[in-house]
């Protein structure tokens, strides 16, 4: 009995040394768990102060301030036609304007536009093209005033050569550069952006002249960095008729080589019953060097009478366009384009058109 009752005192010692020790590892641990506990709030409070204060400190270092702009689209050419040639300096455009940023997110622009104003006896007039403000983050684009209409920017970037020769959508009427309105831009997607455009209807180079406004919407569609897709509609309410436009664009572009389709399609032109025309427009440029490029277009534009279904209400803009030329950089900034030019008109009373021109882009 002694002996077992040593045994059963030493077996308790036992347990309640091992006990006091493992409650000793538990009070470090819960006392270690306090600390890591308080160090990881400290941190997430100093993180949020930092993120803060780096916030605050992008928006301390940014600097209002804005810069001047200028372009100049001129050339030196020779056209020929039914046996007679004409030869010419001209100055296409001269852009002359002012850009600002207000904060990282508002902006302005005003630019002035003197070109030709294709009436009357004056060679060169002055019209403001752009004066805008504009709001934009990484989603939204919001631009209000005379404003560079969505649906032009994208042709003109798919063709790259407006000193060489307008975008199909601008030269054949289907729309305008610039109007007065408000557009609103949405980024859906990193694939998939959306715009709404809401303008006057007139254009840059005249006033709203009645209460018929334009609505449009677009869409663009982005599968990859080299392939692109674009939608676009347009409606222009009277109160007999409608006037509709439609434009899709298809475009590739890599370094060194760029393809685009257009077509284009407008019921009821000026609100007039059965003026309806399409055109369809492919271009491409292939780039030999960092200095060199070789490009070609080709248009083909008819305008057909709903009833009739003769070219007979617009023969002056219906035919076949080919452009071929080289683009050859000079400096930054600095281009010019040795190309022909050559129109055959739907009008079969009419000659073929052929026109060499040496181009130059000037931006400054």
């Amino acid at each position: 009995m002694p002996g077992f009752r040593i045994r059963q005192r030493r077996f308790y010692e036992i347990k309640k040394t091992t006990y006091m020790q493992k409650n000793k590892y538990f009070r470090f641990l819960i006392s270690n768990l306090r600390i890591i506990k308080f160090r990881f709030i400290i941190l997430l409070i100093s993180g949020s102060f930092a993120s803060g204060h780096l916030s605050g400190q992008e928006a301390e270092d940014f600097t209002p301030g804005g810069r001047p702009e200028a372009r100049i689209f001129t050339s030196m050419s020779a056209t020929f036609a039914d046996g007679e040639n004409h030869n010419k300096f001209d100055i296409a455009r001269a852009y002359l304007g002012y850009s600002y940023n207000f904060s990282q997110k508002f902006s302005g622009r005003i630019v002035y536009d003197v070109a030709d104003p294709s009436a009357g006896n004056l060679k060169f007039s002055g019209m403001l093209k752009f004066a805008y403000l504009r709001y934009q983050t990484d989603r939204w684009t919001i631009t209000g005033g005379m404003i560079p209409l969505p649906e032009y920017d994208h042709g003109d970037r798919k063709w790259g050569f407006r000193y060489v020769y307008k975008t199909m959508h601008d030269e054949y009427g289907f729309g305008t550069s610039a109007d007065l309105g408000l557009s609103i831009g949405y980024k859906i997607s990193s694939l998939l952006s959306a715009d709404l455009t809401v303008m006057n209807g007139e254009g840059f180079k005249l006033t709203e002249n009645d209460s018929i406004l334009k609505s449009a919407a677009g869409i663009t569609l982005t599968p990859s960095e080299d392939f692109s897709l674009r939608a676009y509609y347009d409606i222009m309410a009277g109160k007999r008729r409608s006037q509709h436009t439609a434009e899709f664009i298809a475009a590739y572009e890599n370094a060194g080589l760029s393809l685009s389709g257009a077509y284009n399609f407008r019921k009821n032109n000026n609100l007039i019953e059965g003026h309806n025309y399409h055109g369809l427009s492919f271009n491409g440029a292939v780039a030999v060097n960092d200095r060199l490029r070789l490009f070609g277009r080709f248009d083909h534009v008819a305008s057909v009478t709903a009833f009739s279904g003769l070219d007979s209400w617009n023969l002056r803009k219906a035919g076949q366009l080919v452009v071929a030329g080289m683009e050859i950089s000079l400096a930054p900034g600095v281009s010019i384009a040795p190309n022909f030019q050559g129109w055959n008109p739907a009008d079969s009373g009419m000659p073929f058109i052929s026109r060499f021109s040496l181009s130059l882009d000037l931006k400054l």
